[in-house]
């Protein structure tokens, strides 16, 4: 007896290796995806920005722009940017572009330097600040007036796209549109959204083929999921189930078969790490966790596993730290 729609995922023809460098950016879909990469080897940068929903929005942040001072939102005694994610906040506006514009040179050279992007757009909803004249990523909470709530069109989203995607030959994008329903937009109106990105997403795929690949996270929860045991209590978010679920389609999509072998390899150290012994087996431990960080090179070669030798590091000391406590 079949419980669920499942359908086949065409497997991508790039793939993720040992060694790749990826960069996720877009919604918390992306950032959930993006923790549980960097627990493997690759080099990844996580949502340098925070969290940005619009697919626009985040090539914006792409683009490295100039900062202005005079941009800046005011909260108390706080200065924030409207790109931004209130990650970035400070009292001094001279401080807080010169922290965005950091961790805008941190990102722009890992960006040149990626073979992978993973962008997840969220909704194709915006807000265009008025006394700016200009769109924004994040309102922080200033007054509702001082905004106009707009739709970015199917058109708008592909056209940014085709620009970034030619600027950028040597990076592989995958796109994907996160299954959590922006339900404060409005039902009806989060389908409209979702379904422009969906459309947005498919459009920037089949123009280039080569660069591009969708993944169908978003399909997965709503098909092959539809039930709300696969929610958290709000009925909105996917619960860990999904998520892990989710996760082994991404796997089973993208990663090579060295990766695949790794992550096998990988997941036994991280559960012996995970493992926490009895008080009289303390030592015992200690010299099993110190045997295993010796391995590392011949369990790992050619891949940097610094990752796990820093975990394991951690761990010995604090273990050490314990005895006789």
């Amino acid at each position: 007896m079949k419980l669920s729609t499942d359908f086949p995922i065409p497997v991508a023809t790039h793939k993720l290796r040992p060694n790749s460098r990826v960069l996720c950016m877009g919604s918390c879909f992306a950032e959930n995806m993006g923790k549980r990469l960097n627990d493997l080897s690759l080099t990844l940068l996580n949502q340098p920005f925070g969290t940005q929903f619009n697919p626009i929005r985040i090539l914006n942040a792409l683009a490295f722009e100039t900062l202005k001072a005079t941009d800046l939102y005011t909260e108390g005694d706080f200065f924030l940017h409207p790109d931004f994610h209130s990650n970035f906040i400070s009292q001094n506006p001279e401080s807080l572009l010169a922290e965005i514009h950091l961790k805008q040179e941190e990102t722009k050279s890992f960006l040149n330097q990626a073979d992978t992007l993973v962008l997840t757009f969220g909704t194709a909803y915006f807000y265009h600040d008025n006394i700016l004249n200009r769109p924004i990523a994040n309102c922080h909470k200033q007054a509702s007036q001082r905004f106009d709530k707009r739709m970015n069109q199917v058109s708008e989203i592909t056209q940014a796209y085709r620009a970034f995607i030619k600027s950028h030959p040597n990076i592989h994008l995958v796109l994907t549109v996160s299954p959590v329903r922006h339900t404060r937009d409005g039902i009806m109106e989060n389908s409209v959204s979702k379904a422009t990105l969906r459309l947005a997403a498919h459009e920037i795929a089949k123009e280039f083929p080569s660069q591009v690949t969708y993944f169908p996270a978003f399909e997965i929860m709503m098909d092959e999921l539809r039930d709300y045991r696969f929610y958290e209590k709000d009925l909105i978010h996917p619960n860990e189930i999904a998520v892990d679920y989710i996760w082994d389609k991404f796997k089973e999509t993208y990663f090579s078969s060295e990766l695949a072998a790794l992550e096998i390899e990988w997941n036994r150290v991280n559960a012996t790490l995970l493992h926490r012994p009895h008080p009289t087996k303390k030592h015992l431990h200690i010299a099993a966790l110190e045997k295993l960080k010796g391995e590392l090179p011949s369990l790992f070669p050619r891949v940097d596993y610094s990752k796990l030798a820093e975990k394991l590091a951690a761990e010995i000391l604090s273990l050490k730290a314990t005895l006789g406590s």
